[in-house]
Parts: structure tokens; C-alpha cells; sequence
């Protein structure tokens, strides 16, 4: 009979652990209380650094003699603490996101289950009367603390914290072992989308609690009516049988003495409070004086949360959610991360207009929330729960409707909720993610309302009915609206995942945000998510990140952890800009003369927002203004008139606008990025130059074709242009082959074998229908008409090229394409219908008159604005983790590729083009798998599209929307080349 182990014993959470409390730190003085630094802690001792470690490959083998374990252990080389065991060269990095690395068989595990033991020693001063807490904030999966010796506990829950009372065992000098094992049964309710990492991967620390002291604070602010103007300061202090002073602070400056505690609570109204919200995060400190020996403070945001009227309401004002799916996560140390990764995780959120973060999947390190408070975003704080693996066995609620493992879920919620609970930013719990629905989910919601009553998220849950919003993650726009039309007695939707943001892309996010603010009933969502999850690594002397199968993990979801908006070296990737933008806070429309200025912010004025207007044509600022704008409330529009200046150039007229203004904690930031086109451009007058020399050499198998220093030479037996030079050589090396073909992008996955498998549609071949020469008194003219598909296919474009040469050395170039179909089989879609063309390298400079200066696509713009732009090639290359198509910009009017000398190749269109320019061919974008693996080719690649399909978000969610794909239909395609 199979014996159940500790770590394999679902009603077995932890030993000897302390009740879970809200986080506190105590201080000797008032002002130590204010700057919360943890060298001023009473009592308090960082246990981090570096602790001596050994891995075993089975449990088992670890000795019960701790005295002998101890002197093993002295020998052995370091780990830093925190850290997880497999950055830091032990074990092996395995990345899934659904699928188990083992057998599905709860609750037990592995027998080969590797076992990281740690051991350091501190020293203590023993003649303290105070009780001592050893405090653990995240060990994976499970692990067994020994102090001297003797055991002091264990715990289960891989994110969150447990504490202990250790103060029998201490001595001066301390011997601290910790056996960490890998696999648990906690790990089936640890099935997250990342990284498998294991180890003492959050801080650990000791801190002294006074025999007479505060247990532990529960703070909760109420409206004291229903305008929300005074509230009540709700304190409890949980049955602590200590006097207390409280007093209530406005930065340094004291606003009032709390009521005095009874029954260990205070209630205390406080008239018109400033009010936190995610845009006006207004912070008090509550100062709490502990039997006159110390001092404790807290954070208070005056706010509450409730959903009447079945609207999500923060402080009785209907909110949406801007938000983005985080991880904890560092590219060094996988889920280990720091105070200032965090804190600029959330500056770049809010300098990209986000308001809100759900902690995908299990509460993150307590500090961001500390983070949250202070710079203002809404929390949906996510219990350490997903069980996603269970949903290929076909019975996706193995666990979650099994009520043996009630307690390991009820658990799972409720201390989240017990450490969590003070901070104004969390206006919701969520339960877990991906881990179907079942009893347990029920528990774990009457547990958790049994502590707080804010509003309880789970997205499993179909029938909301442990859910206090409905949920749903990637629903098609189509299913949005109809969720969005569907108002009656219904509860308020949340999109926990949108918009998967995997490599180039998430397209057609614009179509989201309009649908969800068009219907009242759509209260926002979450991008998914925000940072890659690649692990750096250095080869062949460069940088590049790694995932999942670079280490020679199986099975494994490959790059799907690189997802996100932030990439692994802190970049921010195209889809941030456009997020950013499609979330603008302030919505601008022109008509005729006049700005109507519309302000989406829930709650902040956009009085004092600083508004710039340029009025452009090409390069050149016409005339600038800028203005302070007036208090323009929440919801609210303002006209503005605007004064067009004289202008009489022959270019484009454009109107540009930049909104700043200034946020909390980060200070004048850009929010918005606008363009309205005033005055479109006039014919110009065609410049009459010298007259060039125009000479035909048609020879049997090639025609040869000089205009001034330009020699073009075409294929009679292809119909190819097969170059272009001039005195100091090589312009074009070939050109404009015919493709279909693009370098496929991470939300192509669904398409790729079809577009490969079935159409085939990297291998177009052309077939010479004819070559027709006309040679004229000042005019040559080049015809050639081919035929182009690929390989085994009934369908195909009869392509015909036209080039007119004439004595001003300009190069018309007409391009018809009618389809040819037998049958009906031809692809629903097809990633781009365009032409190459092979430059040589030394053109190197870019000029476009387009979209920019980012790359976009038919449906990712926002981020863009028509403009004159210049680029090197190298830097129209988006460097994505995992390489692919990328770079293209669109509704191209003329662009120049120029190098050295002067030398030049401009192409003027006669209708916009997606343009693309490379120095990678297309060829080493779809073999390589890393950043690293591109090599610079000789030569600079050009593909000029008529259409370019946009890119979607189907990797995992929303596919491209009808009108933006390209499709098998005639086409033209027209331009000027000119050459210097």
C-alpha cells in the first residue's frame, strides 16, 4: 500500500505555522514610523543573503541527523537567498504553460523529486524578554524549517508567507537548516503559465513581537452616507488586549485622534477625507502608539468598492479597467524580483496609461503592493491557485469539485486576504485561475467573505455564481457584444485576459476598447501580460533570452512565455506604445474648425493639461501653440476652436496634438498622441530636369536599358529585373519578385501549418507568359507578364508589369494582377501580396513619407501618426525574442533608400503601401529562434505590399477581423522609381 508523505498530503497545509496577519512593522519613534525603513525595525533581522545549499535528487536522503547535516552542509557552496535553485545552475529550468511535468496522479508526486537543503548561521542576543517570529515570504513548493537542531515547522502555498515562533529554540549562535521539496500536492494547485522554479525565492527575516502588543489591524474606510463626502475610519485590532493610541496623519501633519478602541475597535469619522482612487491616489498614514513602547504605521486610502446598480463602483463612481495581467518576474532570477524592478514595473504602467493589475496567478511579493497604493492602480489580487493541467485528462474538476481538497483551496484564499487586506489599491479577490469550477471555489468564496466583503473575481466560474463580476478571458469581439447587450439583472463584466501581446502584436485592440466603452455593462479588462518571461543568457558573446525547450526541457510550450508587453531587457515592445494609446484617457475628435475634447478619466480633471498643437507639412513645423487646458470634468467635452494657419506648400497639411499632464509620484507624462489631416496635398508641378540619355540593348536573352548613369537589366527568360547599377555599382541586386509570404508571427501558430502544409504559400513560383520591348522617340517601355502561385495549387495571379522609361530618368512602374481560380479551394486568407526587391547593402538610409516612426500594421495604428521619418535600416528592425515578421510601415507615400555619395532608390506611390526594409532576408527571420542567431545579411531587403494582413491576437484569442486580411483578389500597384 502507497504510503502518503508529508509533502503529498492535500489536508496536511503546514505545521506549527502563526495565524497569517495583515503586514506591519513596529518602530521606536514617530518619525522611524513615517520612513518605514527596515534597518529602523525593532527587533528585525534580514536573514537574505548568502546560505550554504545542497540538492538531492530524492527527499529521502536527507539526514535526520541535524548535527551531521549541519557539517555537511558548512562545506558546501553558497546560493543567495533569495533566489530560485535552477537560476542559479542547479536542477534543470522546465517551462509548461498548461501541461504538468509529470504524471497526473493526486495527490502524489514524483519519487525522483529533487530536494534543495539550506543552511546558514546568525547570531541573537538572547537576554530579549520579547517572543521571535521567523518569517518565510515565499519557498516552492514545500519545505521543513529546523533551527538548532529541533523542527520548527512546515508549510504548503508556494506564494505566500508563513511564520513561526521560534523563541524556545533560539540561541546566541543559531543553526538554521531548511529542506526544500520540489514536487508537493500543493503543486497541483501551482500549475501557473511560467517557469518551474523551486527554492527560497522571497525574502526571509526574524522580527521580535512584544509579549503585550498588537496581534494584528484590520483598517476599512466606509462611506458615512451616500455621498461619499465623509467617511468612517474603521480600526480593528483583532482581539489585542493592549492600549493603543491612534492618530491619523496628512503627510507629517496630525488630522485627528482616532475614537478610543472597545472591544480592541475604533470607529472614527473623518469629514471630507481626500478620496483614494487609482487617478488621485490620496494616501493618509495611521500611527498607532502601542502601550507607549512603539510606534506602527499604516497606509489609508478613504475609498470603498461595491457593485450596485451591477456596475463596479470605487467611492459611488462607476469605474473602467485599463489593466494588465503581471507576473513576478526578473530574466536573472525567474519569479525572484526586487523593489526596483517593481517600482518601475509600475511607472511604466502608469506612464502608459494603465490604472489596473491583476497578480497573474498568486499574490505577489507584499511590497508592490505598498506600490500599488502609492502610485495609483486597481488590484485584482489573485490567489496562489491554478490547476490548469487537469483540463486535457476530461475531467477538468478532479480536484476542484473533490472536497478532500477543500481545505487546501479554502486556505489558498484566506490568507491572501489576511496579509492582503489593508491596501486601498485591491478592489478584488480572485480565486485562482484556469482550475474550472467546482465546490471548493464555493468554500473558498463564503471564506473569504467572511473576512472582507469586497467584490470576489473568478473567471472559471461561468455561472458567476461564487463570482461577483462575470469574467471572461479572450472572447471573441463578436461574443463581447453580445455580453455587452446583455444588461438585465446581469452582473458587470470583466475581461481578465485580452489582447495577447506574444511577439508582434496584439492587433485590433482599438475594436476592443471602443466595444467595451460603448456598452455599460463592459467595465474593461486586462491585457495579457506584461513582460516576457525569457532567461538570460550569453552566447557567442551576446546577449540573448531563452525559453521554454532551450534547456532541453520536455514537454514544453516553447516561446509561449514570451507574451508579453515589456521585453526581457526592459524595452518596451510596439504593442506597449499602442496600448497606451488605444487607452488614452482623453478622446479628441475634429469638427470643422473646432477640437471637441472629451475627458475619460473616471475621477481626475484634465484642468491644467497641457495641450500642444502642431500644425506640420513634411519636415517643417508650420506653427506651433500650446495651451493649458480648462477644468474639464470627468465624461465631459469641451470645444475648442482652432485658428488654421496660411499655408500654401503643396504637401499635406496636418494637425498634431500631444495632451500632457501631470500624474502622482510620476510628474508631467504624455498620455495621448493625435492627428487630423487639414489640408491634403495639391499637384505639384512635374520639375523638368536635364534630359537623360535613353539607350535599348535588346539582346537574346536579356534587354538592357541606360538612362543617364543607370543601366537596368532585364531577363527575357524570367521577365526579372536582375539589376540596376550606376557608375559606382550596384543599386537594386534584383527585383520585385512576387510574394505572399510573410516571416510568420506568434499569432500566425493556427495559420502557419495550413499557409505551408496546404497552400504552400512560401514557395510562389512565377512562370514568363512574355517580355514585349517598345522602343519610342523619348519613351522605352518593358512589359512583362507572368504567371505566379504555388506549389499544387488550382488558384494563381496572371501578373503584369509595366515600365515605362523616359528622358527625365524616371522609372514607371504599373503593376495589374487579375486571379485565375479552378474550382474553389483558395486560402481564406493570405499574410501579405507584395514585391520584393534586393538592394545593396551600402543603401542604408531610410526615408519615408507614412506612418511612424514605429512600425504598425492595418490594425495596430494608434501608436503611429503620418509624418516624414528617417531611419537607419538596422533601426527599422524590431528586435523580437523570438525572431519574426516585423517592421512594416504603413500608408506609405514615397520612401528613399540612400547611401553613401549620395546614391539613392525613391520610390514615389500613387496609392499607400505597407514598406518594409531589413537587413535580415526574410529567410533568416523564419529559421532563426533567437535574437542571437540573426546575422546581418549583405544586402537590404525591400517588399513593397499592396496588402499586408494585421496581425490579430490569435495565438491566443481575437484572429484578424475580415477587413484586415488580405485575400485572393485582383490588385494594382503603382509607382515612380527614381535613382541618383
Amino acid at each position: 500500500m502507497r504510503q502518503i508523505k508529508k509533502w503529498e498530503n492535500p489536508n496536511m497545509l503546514g505545521e506549527n505555522k502563526l495565524t497569517p496577519t495583515t503586514t506591519f512593522n513596529r518602530f521606536s519613534t514617530v518619525e522611524k514610523a513615517f520612513a518605514n525603513k527596515n534597518d529602523e525595525k525593532i527587533g528585525f533581522l534580514d536573514l537574505n543573503g548568502d546560505w550554504h545549499f545542497e540538492l538531492y535528487p530524492y527527499p529521502e536522503l536527507v539526514s535526520d541527523n541535524f548535527s551531521e547535516l549541519a557539517q555537511q552542509l558548512k562545506e558546501k557552496a553558497t546560493i543567495p537567498v533569495p533566489s530560485t535553485w535552477q537560476t542559479q545552475g542547479y536542477d534543470a529550468m522546465h517551462y509548461t504553460d498548461v501541461l504538468y511535468p509529470f504524471p497526473i496522479n493526486p495527490p502524489f508526486v514524483p519519487t525522483e523529486n529533487p530536494t534543495g537543503v539550506y543552511y546558514r548561521q546568525f547570531s541573537f542576543d538572547t537576554t530579549s524578554a520579547n517572543d521571535v517570529h521567523l518569517l518565510f515570504e515565499g519557498v516552492s513548493s514545500y519545505y521543513e524549517c529546523y533551527l538548532n537542531g529541533q523542527f520548527v515547522g512546515s508549510n504548503k502555498g508556494s506564494r505566500m508567507e508563513s511564520t513561526f515562533s521560534i523563541r524556545p529554540l533560539l540561541q546566541e549562535e543559531n543553526e538554521l537548516i531548511v529542506k526544500v521539496v520540489k514536487w508537493s500536492d500543493g503543486t497541483y494547485l501551482e500549475d501557473q503559465d511560467m517557469w518551474w522554479l523551486s527554492g527560497i525565492f522571497r525574502d526571509v527575516s526574524l522580527f521580535e513581537v512584544p509579549k503585550l502588543d498588537v496581534v494584528d489591524v484590520l483598517i476599512k474606510t466606509t462611506a458615512a452616507d451616500e455621498t461619499y463626502e465623509d467617511f468612517i475610519l474603521s480600526v480593528d485590532l483583532k482581539d489585542s488586549q493592549v492600549a493603543v493610541q491612534a492618530t491619523l496623519y496628512d503627510g507629517t501633519e496630525p488630522v485627528l485622534t482616532l475614537n478610543d478602541f472597545e472591544d480592541g475597535i475604533s470607529l472614527t469619522t473623518v469629514e471630507k477625507p481626500k478620496k483614494w482612487n487609482a487617478e488621485e491616489p490620496n494616501l493618509y498614514t495611521l500611527i498607532l502608539e502601542v502601550a507607549g513602547s512603539h510606534f506602527i504605521s499604516f497606509k489609508v486610502g478613504f475609498r470603498t468598492v461595491e457593485i450596485t446598480d451591477n456596475q463596479l463602483k470605487v467611492n459611488g463612481q462607476v469605474i473602467f479597467i485599463n489593466g494588465v495581467n503581471r507576473h513576478d518576474f526578473m530574466p536573472t532570477g525567474g519569479m525572484t524580483t526586487t523593489l526596483e524592478v517593481m517600482e518601475d514595473d509600475i511607472r511604466l504602467m502608469k506612464q502608459h496609461n494603465m490604472n489596473a493589475v491583476r497578480t497573474a496567478h498568486y499574490p505577489s511579493k507584499k511590497e508592490f503592493y505598498d506600490l500599488c497604493d502609492q502610485y495609483g492602480l486597481y488590484v485584482i489580487d489573485e490567489a496562489d491557485l491554478e490547476c490548469h493541467g487537469f483540463e486535457n485528462t476530461g475531467d477538468y474538476t478532479w480536484i476542484s469539485d473533490n472536497s478532500k481538497w477543500k481545505q487546501a483551496y479554502v486556505d489558498r484564499g484566506v490568507r491572501m486576504v489576511q496579509r492582503d487586506y489593508n491596501h486601498p489599491s485591491i478592489i478584488m479577490w480572485s480565486l485562482g485561475n484556469e482550475s474550472a469550477a467546482g465546490q471548493n471555489f464555493a468554500e473558498m468564496y463564503h471564506a473569504m467573505k467572511t473576512l472582507d466583503d469586497r467584490p470576489i473575481h473568478y473567471e472559471g466560474d461561468r455561472q458567476a455564481a461564487y463570482s461577483d463580476v462575470y469574467s471572461t478571458m479572450y472572447s471573441r469581439l463578436e461574443n463581447l457584444i453580445k455580453i455587452g447587450r446583455d444588461t438585465e439583472g446581469q452582473k458587470p463584466h470583466i475581461h481578465c485576459e485580452y489582447g495577447h501581446a506574444m511577439g508582434n502584436g496584439p492587433g485590433g485592440l482599438q475594436e476592443y476598447q471602443d466595444v467595451m466603452r460603448k456598452y455599460d455593462r463592459l467595465q474593461g479588462g486586462f491585457i495579457w501580460e506584461w513582460y516576457d518571461h525569457g532567461i538570460k543568457q550569453e552566447r557567442n558573446g551576446k546577449v540573448t533570452y531563452f525559453y521554454g525547450g532551450d534547456f532541453g526541457d520536455t514537454p514544453n510550450n516553447s516561446n509561449f512565455c514570451i507574451d508579453g508587453l515589456l521585453m526581457p531587457n526592459r524595452v518596451p515592445s510596439p504593442a506597449m506604445a499602442e496600448y497606451k494609446q488605444v487607452i488614452a484617457p482623453v478622446k479628441v475628435y475634429l469638427e470643422d474648425q473646432t477640437l471637441m475634447i472629451k475627458n475619460l478619466y473616471d475621477f481626475a480633471d484634465l484642468a491644467g493639461t497641457k495641450l500642444t498643437l502642431d500644425f506640420v507639412a513634411g519636415r517643417e513645423v508650420i506653427a506651433t501653440k500650446e495651451i493649458s487646458l480648462p477644468s474639464i470634468a470627468s465624461f465631459e467635452t469641451f470645444a475648442l476652436d482652432i485658428e488654421q494657419p496660411t499655408y500654401q506648400g503643396t504637401e499635406d497639411l496636418y494637425l498634431n496634438l500631444t495632451f500632457k499632464r501631470k500624474i502622482p509620484e510620476i510628474g508631467e507624462n504624455l498620455i495621448s498622441n493625435n492627428q487630423f489631416l487639414l489640408k491634403e496635398a495639391t499637384v505639384a508641378p512635374a520639375q523638368v530636369g536635364d534630359t537623360k540619355a535613353l539607350s535599348l540593348v535588346d539582346e537574346a536573352h536579356q534587354v538592357k536599358i541606360t538612362t543617364g548613369n543607370q543601366v537596368f537589366i532585364f531577363s527575357k527568360i524570367t521577365g526579372k529585373l536582375l539589376s540596376v547599377t550606376d557608375q559606382a555599382g550596384t543599386l537594386i541586386q534584383s527585383g520585385l519578385s512576387f510574394t505572399l509570404w510573410r516571416a510568420p508571427i506568434d499569432n500566425d501558430m493556427y495559420k502557419t501549418q495550413a499557409w505551408k502544409e496546404t497552400y504552400f504559400l512560401h514557395q510562389v513560383t512565377e512562370q514568363l507568359e512574355g517580355v514585349e520591348v517598345v522602343e519610342e522617340a523619348t519613351q522605352i517601355v518593358v512589359t512583362v507578364k507572368r504567371y505566379a502561385s504555388s506549389v499544387n495549387q488550382n488558384w494563381g495571379y496572371h501578373i503584369e508589369q509595366r515600365y515605362t522609361f523616359d528622358q527625365s530618368g524616371t522609372v514607371q512602374t504599373d503593376i495589374s494582377a487579375k486571379t485565375f481560380l479552378r474550382g474553389s479551394n483558395v486560402p481564406e486568407m493570405l499574410p501579405r501580396v507584395g514585391f520584393d526587391l534586393t538592394l545593396d547593402r551600402s543603401l542604408n538610409q531610410v526615408s519615408w513619407y507614412g506612418n511612424g516612426p514605429g512600425e504598425s500594421y492595418r490594425d495596430s495604428l494608434a501608436a503611429v501618426q503620418m509624418g516624414v521619418f528617417d531611419k537607419t535600416v538596422a533601426e527599422m528592425h524590431t528586435d523580437y525574442i523570438f525572431p519574426q515578421e516585423n517592421g512594416a510601415r504603413t500608408n506609405v507615400l514615397w520612401s528613399e533608400i540612400r547611401g553613401e555619395g549620395n546614391r539613392k532608390v525613391r520610390f514615389d506611390f500613387a496609392q499607400p503601401v505597407t514598406f518594409t526594409a531589413h537587413d535580415y532576408n526574410r529567410e533568416q527571420l523564419e529559421k532563426a529562434l533567437h535574437t542571437d542567431e540573426l546575422v546581418r545579411d549583405n544586402d537590404t531587403f525591400i517588399t513593397i505590399d499592396a496588402f499586408h494582413s494585421g496581425l490579430g491576437s490569435n495565438s491566443c484569442g481575437q484572429e484578424q477581423y475580415a477587413y484586415d486580411k488580405a485575400r485572393f483578389e485582383d490588385f494594382e500597384l503603382s509607382f515612380k522609381m527614381t535613382f541618383e
